[in-house]
């Protein structure tokens, strides 16, 4: 028997509507209920109560509005809160193209919040730091990943300014960066020895000058853009069109997304956004990240998809997986996978 179902005892002046109103139902919904279920206790199916003595009621009935109202509460809220994120995730990156070239990059991420009396407005001012690189499962030995990750360890953490929707904002205090990386500058050119080397801190030194530079390198980087996502997103429904860059530092293409929201495990909820390019754009475009005068004979054909999972108490971020694909006549031209799994136990 199912533990969810009771035997109701018809009483006399008893109708549908006045049953189903002790429970919340109305007796539309009653007989639809004792119908659906009547194969289970070996009763018949009704059309009304005449001559019927027994019928099957819920032990607990939800509306379907109550439903949704309790599906809505276990999602995330619709702006930026600390206890969306954990204290670090474990990050795990591929890249692979149509010719069957890979690569695996893990590292983590820890994350941090600014006192209030830092911020200036609402929002949040978050400090990252990714740290304990891996490429292709070892550390990486070649020079030029040595001292481009130096150089990032020189300034982190970095202070994103994420308001109260979501999404980087900008960098706060953003000329403290360059004033980091001058002061261990010395150090770094004590270690990377060089005219290569010496033209990369130059570079990189400069590059701190131009904060709509930096801006965009780290705010088009697929990290980024699934790490602080639009609050929205977990209580959109229908169609509608959002801005994503497909490769770091190239402009947002229009997507046309829809999205899905997953309540079947007890403890957690899943959101699910799906999307395709629906701007004409060629892939160069989107590599070399200039639009062209001209729309492409062969557009682009790209998909995006991202996914979390949250806690359906705390409202945490415990996981959160995003894909991007490039097409090329119909043939696989590009695809990057990112993978955030939560350092902290589920509650």
């Amino acid at each position: 028997m199912d533990e969810n179902i009771l035997l109701y005892q018809v009483k006399p002046g008893d109708t549908l509507d006045k049953i189903g109103g002790t429970i919340g139902m109305t007796g539309n919904q009653l007989k639809d209920f004792h119908n659906v279920h009547c194969g289970k206790m070996e009763r018949l199916w009704f059309n009304n109560l005449v001559g019927i003595k027994q019928i099957i009621i819920p032990k607990e009935y939800k509306s379907p509005e109550q439903i949704r109202k309790e599906k809505e509460t276990a999602l995330p809220p619709s702006s930026i809160t600390r206890e969306f994120y954990a204290t670090g995730y474990t990050v795990k990156e591929s890249f692979s193209d149509g010719s069957g070239t890979s690569l695996e990059i893990e590292y983590k991420i820890d994350v941090s919040f600014k006192k209030k009396q830092d911020l200036d407005g609402p929002g949040e001012i978050v400090d990252v730091k990714c740290y304990d690189f891996k490429k292709n499962g070892t550390t990486p030995d070649d020079k030029i990943s040595e001292i481009s990750l130096a150089c990032m360890e020189s300034i982190s953490p970095v202070p994103f300014t994420i308001p109260s929707p979501g999404k980087i904002s900008g960098i706060f205090e953003f000329e403290k960066l360059k004033q980091r990386f001058q002061e261990k500058r010395p150090d770094l050119e004590n270690f990377f020895i060089g005219e290569v080397y010496q033209a990369y801190l130059d570079k990189f030194q400069a590059n701190l000058g131009n904060r709509e530079y930096i801006l965009k390198q780290f705010s088009s980087t697929l990290l980024y853009q699934l790490m602080f996502p639009k609050m929205e997103w977990f209580h959109k429904t229908g169609n509608w069109q959002e801005d994503f860059c497909f490769v770091q530092h190239s402009f947002p293409v229009k997507c046309r997304m829809n999205a899905e929201y997953h309540h079947t495990e007890p403890e957690t909820a899943e959101t699910v956004l799906r999307g395709y390019i629906e701007e004409p754009l060629s892939i160069q475009e989107i590599l070399r990240g200039v639009r062209f005068t001209e729309e492409p004979e062969k557009p682009a054909d790209g998909e995006i998809e991202f996914r979390y999972r949250t806690d359906k108490k705390t409202k945490k971020m415990l996981q959160a997986e995003a894909s991007v694909i490039l097409n090329s006549e119909d043939e696989l031209y590009r695809k990057q996978t990112i993978k955030l799994i939560s350092n902290e136990k589920i509650s």
